[in-house]
């Protein structure tokens, strides 16, 4: 086993103990996170950015869709790299994305058709613990 392969393995332990000892009941399975990914990727729908809040983590973090090349268990999420799905307490499209730029300059804010996501979402089939927020809507991952 490379030195990669059992850092991931430890962090995918870490990540599973937490979320138990943390967390009533996890609604997302790895399968079902990358069914979700891979539909709004192979829908074409412009998703201009998420928001991602982590087990253990007060914060939000930005980001963009993931990608799926990693192991099963895991998504390549920018800025972090390679994450166990584990690791998402809930992902939340806004109608309104936060865009960081370089050189100092604000945030750009940019509209996103939350409406058009969602759908892509509802049209794989499957049921997804999706609650409304003030500022689009989450897909629930762990709920305490």
């Amino acid at each position: 086993m490379t030195k990669v392969a059992a850092t991931l393995n430890d962090e995918l332990r870490k990540a599973k103990k937490e979320a138990a000892e943390t967390y009533a009941a996890s609604l997302m399975s790895n399968s079902k996170w990358r069914a979700l990914f891979d539909a709004l990727r192979a829908s074409e729908v412009k998703v201009e950015g998420i928001v991602v809040k982590f087990i253990g983590d007060d914060r939000e973090h930005l980001s963009s869709l993931p990608g799926l090349y990693p192991p099963h268990a895991f998504i390549d999420l920018q800025p972090f790299h390679i994450l166990p799905l584990v690791d998402i307490e809930w992902i939340e499209f806004r109608r309104i994305v936060r865009v960081k730029r370089p050189d100092n300059v604000p945030d750009g804010l940019v509209p996103q058709d939350t409406d058009v996501i969602r759908a892509a979402i509802e049209a794989t089939g499957k049921r997804y613990p999706i609650e409304e927020t003030e500022l689009g809507f989450r897909v629930v991952g762990h709920v305490k």
